[in-house]
């Protein structure tokens, strides 16, 4: 098989991230010459399809696109129908349907949306939501109770019939959208007055699978729909005109990743093969939907193999949608050609603006990547759109062009541009019907009948993708919603997005910052990397493939390694046959001389201004970036973590840096003045408290280590070192950068070595003024004890461990609670203090959940952390597998799933696993590693489990799953946590943004990467200085007398 050039595929990927601006000009430069000379065609005939298909609104009279327009998306009432919409179709039991009903319906006035201008259908919504919520309003919100205090006799009698009212209304909604639920009558609605006259690709409802499960059952669904197609309708012989089906590859395997690439060739590529062959058969078309950015290489490379099968030789029905918001659709398109070209085929391509816009942008914020892979608005995407289709009708030999537009100046683009062309338009069931009017009886006679993109299936699997039909028709840059908007002229709706472009003062949307400017002007982002990149792919893969370096660890002290013990080796965790290097532990000579200097040079760092300190430690920030591959190389091999978790632990690092620096100079750069009588200058100083311990742990071996140091520095204090002996070489070669940053050398002091004999001989010294501990519970009160043992009092900030929960009630969406348990008890090894360990499901979705559950942890594969498509790496050591494991012992009997793991692997694995639990009280200490217990509960419990949850005296972490706010009001009031996350994972707290850290068992905050963080590693010193003493108070005599 041979493989396509080079050069085009490297143009996709240099682009994925490239300015906006530079894209744009391409862009510009490719279109506008031909557009120009068209334009007043374009808009003229643009106008003329909006007079006809507004004469035809109130023919059709569409309910919902009424609807929407009434409740627009940027209003209270809009979000809450798009929660419901959302929501209420899955919801299994009456009891908490009645609760969403309430949450949503009593928390705005519906009655202002009813008038004799709003249409039959819109008053008559407007008024079942008013009387809903008059019935079941509350007269005020108890924080403290979530069961329903019902108003009486009324409100017990209607929420039955207020609660199939909504139900049928939201059924409505779902309706509109959804083709049909079965293929077979899919098939005869095709027949209907509606459709008699178009051509059909169907779609099978649903999102990406979880399972194996899931896989099968939506490959069993495509072969059925392609049959149906095939036998059932009339398909033309030119395939180009002929029905076909759509196609999601997330939903035929649920890795469809692109580090997965190796499984989904053995496991997903027969299926598309097998469902290819079967739409040759028929002659039928056969299109792969986009998905999001990260997938589209992976999508390119199966349609890659897929075109040159010979199976499918002679076959032209091949397609792929193709989204134009995606900064590479434009070169894609070329990579396209080329690959017809080369296969002797014609490929359909299905060009759309693309449908997931909002989570692209918050992904590329997520990531700290250096820009976005899609445009940042409307206009550049409609340019990229265009510029696109003119190259597709370019391309006539190789690549058959289908438009999936409703918009009416996207339309009479293609129309104008494609007069001598064969193209089709496509079009969403359920979406512009007044556009779908235009196309059947007053378009041209230049192209075929206008294929419908028909989704079918059950309401359950709706709900993902109703809500992004419902996000783009009620849009306030909808083209559908601008249309049924009466009050905009035909000028208003039609503006030429070249125009729009051209007045831009910058091409970017200002609106929306790059990544790694999201929280200036305050401090710098820390650089991300994407791994589904192909240049991160290869330059992270590539770094184990150098020769190893052999690294050898000391203590230093005054910025000199110092020799105290022999040279210990220190094994790979993954591999134990592998040593990573060797490190000498401190000795009681060093641990003294550590002290000694720390203390001598505290005054001298003290009164170092704010503004060197802050320089030192940005400095730092930027070496840590520096040496990213060098640092994620040790903390792969020594800590055991994979390749992205400790990308993230890097990135938490700077970021601790960046943060902590602005925090310093708000602290330290000005004094507070505080008001008081006439004659007085009374201030507020901070200053730090002198030497300060700081012991971190293994498992964020750079991210705590350096938040805790940097933390101290820049507080004025001196800092004794303590790392975990597990990860001293990347406490060693961290330490070495913050010297090379400019840190005075006794700043600083690095103690190598085991707590237990180095903690009793620092803690004991007066000269440590505080100590800062992050560990296990039973090690912090050991720790407080010794401190005890002192004369002063001594500050002990500690942040422990923790019985994290995840509470999901039956609202919830399974999809995204399993993808939420798996990532945050399993990743990372479940190595993580915030790790989620117990998983309580409302009774009636835990069947359903611990189904998914079940069968997403049967596709976790557990392996050599330095290779890309590992999930789980090893633990630690071989104290903490054997706890873990011991553990799973007691509850064999309870094991729900037990992950498989290559057993001749040569480390410390564990195999994630679930197990199921009858008592909270059956779990007795945090279990530190892959492993989540799930718990059921009852509906009407959720006050009990709050307080059991409490009773255990454990506060770091809790996860809500629910679309009820009063139920997250509730447990948020009343849980006594320190991070409450609501539907999302409860890890990875972003520094600034999530400040971090838990009470009771928990520890003792204030939470790290937060506000008040600093402020544990101050004094404070209050002056007050009497002017007056010297001679009376001049500045009272001064005043004027004038005002």
């Amino acid at each position: 098989m041979n493989n396509l050039s080079n050069i085009n595929f490297e143009k996709i990927n240099d682009i994925v991230y490239a300015n906006e601006e530079n894209v744009v000009k391409e862009l510009l430069e490719y279109l506008t010459p031909e557009y120009n000379s068209r334009l007043n065609n374009i808009k003229v005939r643009a106008g003329e399809i909006v007079t006809s298909a507004r004469k035809s609104i109130g023919l059709i009279n569409n309910p919902i696109d009424n609807l929407l327009q009434e409740y627009q998306l940027n209003t209270h009432e809009g979000t809450i129908l798009l929660c419901l919409a959302e929501a209420l179709l899955r919801i299994p039991d009456k009891k908490t349907i009645d609760r969403l009903l309430e949450d949503k319906f009593t928390s705005t006035d519906w009655k202002k949306h009813t008038g004799f201008d709003k249409g039959f259908f819109v008053n008559t919504s407007s008024w079942a939501f008013f009387l809903t919520g008059n019935i079941l309003k509350k007269s005020e919100l108890d924080k403290n109770k979530i069961e329903e205090t019902y108003k009486g006799l009324l409100k017990k009698s209607s929420e039955p019939v207020f609660r199939n009212i909504i139900k049928q209304a939201v059924m409505i909604l779902a309706k509109q959208f959804v083709f049909k639920p079965k293929m077979d009558e899919a098939i005869n609605f095709t027949s209907s007055e509606k459709y008699k006259k178009n051509i059909f690709s169907f779609d099978m409802l649903g999102e990406g699978s979880r399972t194996m499960e899931d896989a099968e059952s939506y490959f069993e669904d495509y072969k059925n729909s392609i049959k149906y197609t095939g036998e059932k309708l009339n398909n033309d012989n030119d395939i180009k005109y002929s029905n076909g089906v759509s196609i999601k590859i997330s939903a035929l395997h649920p890795r469809y990743e692109r580090n997965k690439i190796e499984d989904l060739e053995n496991e997903l590529l027969p299926k598309l093969v097998s469902l290819c062959e079967l739409a040759k058969k028929y002659n039928i078309q056969l299109c792969i939907d986009a998905e999001e950015n990260y997938r589209l290489i992976l999508s390119l490379k199966l349609l890659e193999k897929l075109s040159s099968d010979k199976k499918l030789k002679d076959w032209n029905g091949l397609g792929l949608a193709v989204q134009a918001y995606q900064k590479r659709a434009f070169y894609v398109i070329d990579w396209l050609k080329e690959l017809a070209k080369r296969d002797g085929r014609i490929i359909t391509v299905r060009l759309v603006k693309g449908a997931y816009w909002d989570s692209e942008i918050k992904l590329g914020q997520e990531l700290g990547i250096e820009n976005y892979p899609v445009f940042t608005r409307k206009s550049l995407t409609d340019l990229s759109w265009m510029a696109c289709a003119l190259k597709l009708f370019k391309y006539q030999n190789y690549i058959f062009p289908a438009f999936a537009t409703h918009n009416a100046y996207s339309i009479a683009f293609i129309e104008e541009f494609g007069k001598d062309k064969i193209f089709e338009f496509q079009r969403i069931h359920g979406m512009a019907d007044v556009i779908h009017n235009y196309f059947n009886k007053y378009s041209n006679d230049n192209y075929q009948k206008c294929r419908i993109y028909a989704p079918v299936g059950n309401y359950d699997d709706l709900l993902p993708y109703l809500m992004r039909r419902l996000l783009e028709n009620g849009a306030n840059t909808s083209f559908v919603n601008k249309m049924n908007d009466p009050k905009l002229d035909i000028d208003e709706i039609l503006i030429d997005p070249i125009k729009i472009i051209n007045n831009y003062k910058q091409i970017k949307n200002p609106q929306i910052p790059l990544p790694p400017e999201i929280f200036l002007p305050e401090r710098e982002n820390s650089k991300g990397y994407d791994l589904d990149n192909e240049y991160s792919r290869e330059r992270f893969i590539s770094i184990f493939n150098n020769n190893d370096k052999d690294y050898t660890a000391y203590s230093i002290i005054n910025n000199k390694n110092e020799i105290g013990s022999e040279l210990i080796n220190v094994f790979n965790p993954a591999n134990l046959k592998k040593v990573v290097g060797k490190v000498s532990f401190a000795n009681e000579k060093i641990i003294t001389e550590s002290i000694i200097n720390a203390a001598s040079f505290y005054s001298t760092w003290k009164n170092t201004t704010v503004e060197e300190r802050v320089l030192i430690i940005k400095n730092f920030a930027k070496l840590l970036e520096d040496n990213t591959d060098h640092l994620i190389k040790l903390c792969v091999c020594e800590a055991g973590k994979t390749i992205i978790d400790s990308i993230n632990d890097l990135r938490e690092a700077v970021d601790f840096c960046y943060y902590y620096s602005a925090e310093a100079k708000k602290l330290f750069s000005e004094e507070i003045i505080l008001n008081g009588p006439t004659g007085e200058k009374n201030k507020l100083f901070y200053e730090g408290k002198g030497v300060i311990f700081a012991i971190s742990p293994w498992n964020f071996p750079i991210a705590i280590f350096v938040g805790q140091v940097v933390s101290c520095l820049l507080s004025g204090n001196t800092v004794i070192a303590k790392p975990a002996e597990q990860t001293s070489i990347i406490a060693y070669e961290v330490t070495k950068l913050l010297f090379k940053a400019g840190l005075p050398a006794k700043a600083l002091q690095l103690l190598l070595g085991e707590g237990e004999k180095i903690g009793p001989i620092v803690l004991k010294n007066n000269k440590i003024k505080g100590v800062v501990f992050t560990g296990s519970c039973e090690t912090a009160k050991i720790i407080q004890n010794q401190l005890n043992q002192r004369e002063e009092i001594v500050t002990l900030s500690a942040e422990t461990g923790g019985q994290n929960f995840m509470i999901v009630d039956s609202s919830a969406l399974t999809e995204q609670v399993v993808d939420d348990a798996i990532e945050s008890g399993f990743n990372a090894a479940g190595q993580r203090c915030s790790a989620l360990r117990i998983l309580a499901i409302q009774d009636e979705v835990y069947d359903k959940t611990i189904e998914m559950l079940i069968g997403a942890t049967n596709k976790i594969k557990v392996g050599m952390p330095n290779l890309i498509d590992t999930d789980i790496g090893p633990v630690i050591d071989i104290e903490a597998k054997d706890k873990i494991e011991n553990h799973l012992n007691k509850f064999k009997n309870k094991i729900l799933v037990q992950g498989n793991y290559n057993q001749n692997l040569n480390g410390y694995f564990v195999s994630p696993t679930v197990i199921e639990i009858s008592n909270l009280k059956d779990i007795k200490e945090e279990i530190f590693g892959p492993v989540i217990h799930t718990y059921k509960y009852k509906s009407e419990e959720i006050e009990k489990l709050v307080d059991d949850i409490n009773q255990m005296n454990y506060g770091l972490t809790l996860g809500i799953q629910s679309r009820i706010e009063n139920t997250i009001n509730y447990i948020f009031h009343n849980a006594s946590i320190g991070n409450i996350y609501i539907n999302r994972n409860i890890t990875g707290a972003v520094v600034g943004v999530q400040p971090f850290g838990g009470r009771g068992l928990s520890g003792t905050g204030p939470k790290a990467g937060g506000p008040n963080y600093l402020l544990k590693f101050v004094n404070e010193k209050t002056y007050s200085y009497d002017t007056t003493a010297a001679g009376g108070n001049a500045s009272l005599f001064m005043l004027s007398d004038n005002q």
